[in-house]
């Protein structure tokens, strides 16, 4: 009996200790642990009437899930924030050059170029930039439109919504960027090119390799001819750039071995660019973390790359 009576008292002081570390209310922790918080009180004074072991096995549970998430916390990479790569500083000058020249703008390219990430970042920089995602739920004219209305915030429905998104848009020097711009139906597409005229604002497609082969095809066709005119800005990124990569592992936290760099630039010339290179690269640095190490080694990477990736690990282009 005075042994239960000793792993309860040093269980109190195990739970006071991470209640008081982690900053938590007795609410918090009784929606972690499933123990209402009453019963966590009592317990905590000693004055619990009902049955101690079956709340003390919750309590033991809820504190090693708390260790097991502070050890991940602490063994979790810190991933660097956006990055000022070659292109990105391209895509957002095109974005600017879209918004106050009130252009119609059409970037594509390959997935993991950065292309999304740039346009985030711009919109975190710039007033009035909106900002949608298009999937293949809203190829539709009608069903963009009400992803617009909401984005401005625009409440009306049926035929007054265009005429409410218009007037909410004109006059504010906006841009209007649609991500994923290769799900929109040509009439979407169209509806978006009204909004452009009516309210005088830029607009910015942003898309993978399918979007450009979309808007080449109006070119040759006489009912989309006029839309087609109306492109001022284009550009194509098949892939990331040298000094992209060069940018990113600059400042990466734990890559600082040249064969490691060598082996991650080849990575991001592999399908996803740049976004497989930093998923790998951030798994690399949990695995050397894990290890006890600060920096990322060959083997990290190849793990990391079994783990998240498919086909075999790549290997380095030897000059020559």
């Amino acid at each position: 009996m005075t042994e239960i009576m000793n792993d309860h008292a040093r269980l109190r002081d195990a739970v006071r200790d991470r209640k008081e570390r982690d900053v938590l209310s007795l609410t918090q922790m009784a929606a972690a642990s499933g123990v209402s918080a009453p019963a966590i009180s009592s317990f905590l004074s000693g004055n619990y009437a009902g049955d101690n072991e079956k709340l003390a096995g919750k309590l033991q549970a809820w504190l090693d899930a708390q260790e097991t998430k502070e050890r991940n916390r602490a063994e979790r990479p810190v991933v660097p924030g956006f990055i000022m790569t070659e292109t990105a500083r391209l895509i957002m000058n095109m974005i600017e050059t879209a918004q106050y020249d009130v252009d119609l703008a059409v970037i594509s390219g390959n997935a993991g170029t950065g292309k999304t990430e740039a346009a985030e970042e711009y919109q975190r920089r710039t007033n009035n930039v909106f900002m949608i995602t298009a999937d293949p739920s809203l190829s539709s004219p009608s069903a963009v439109l009400q992803e617009i209305a909401e984005e401005l915030g625009c409440n009306e429905k049926g035929q007054r919504r265009m005429r409410s998104i218009v007037r909410r848009l004109k006059g504010t020097e906006a841009v209007l960027i649609i991500d994923e711009a290769q799900h929109l139906s040509v009439k979407a597409v169209e509806e978006i090119r009204s909004i452009h005229d009516k309210a005088k604002v830029g607009v910015v497609f942003i898309g993978n390799a399918p979007l450009n082969a979309k808007f080449d095809g109006f070119g040759r066709t006489a009912d989309y001819a006029q839309l087609f005119s109306r492109i001022g800005l284009r550009r194509k990124i098949n892939k990331p750039r040298q000094k992209d990569m060069c940018a990113i592992l600059a400042v990466w936290e734990g890559v600082d071995d040249d064969e490691v760099k060598a082996y991650a630039k080849e990575i991001g010339r592999r399908e996803g660019g740049l976004r497989s290179m930093t998923k790998v690269l951030r798994n690399a640095t949990k695995i050397a973390r894990v290890n006890k190490r600060d920096q990322i080694n060959k083997k990290d990477l190849e793990h990391a790359w079994a783990e998240h990736m498919t086909g075999e690990f790549p290997k380095i282009r030897v000059a020559g």
